[in-house]
């Protein structure tokens, strides 16, 4: 049920104001973005399962389905690490404590 803007490219000060295009892209199916742990953001992360549904809308309306498939805590420190694998989106945010990240990984859906 939560619905929030993306800000096209990713920058500290930007993310303040909402969750920003970390990486990638919905049409290359690589898409990463990064939200901070706020509760109007990605504070809710940590208890989306397996299976659950997300939809991103483009700025020209176009909607991508996705489904979840796996959620991990990696590395505070490994930007490789999330963009490793062959995820069509991810969604990142860190952990209270900001050592790790809670990360969802996501298959496009038809």
């Amino acid at each position: 049920g939560l619905e929030l803007p993306v800000k096209g490219e990713f920058s500290y000060p930007a993310l303040v104001g909402a969750p920003c295009r970390w990486s990638g892209s919905a049409y290359t199916d690589d898409l990463i973005i990064a939200g901070h742990n706020y509760p109007r953001h990605f504070g809710s992360l940590k208890n989306i399962s397996i299976g659950d549904n997300a939809f991103f809308t483009d700025t020209d309306g176009n909607i991508f389905r996705y489904k979840v498939l796996e959620v991990v805590q990696l590395s505070g420190n490994d930007g490789e690490l999330m963009r490793s694998g062959d995820w069509d989106m991810t969604l990142f945010t860190c952990t209270v404590s900001g050592k790790k990240r809670v990360t969802v990984r996501f298959e496009k859906c038809d």
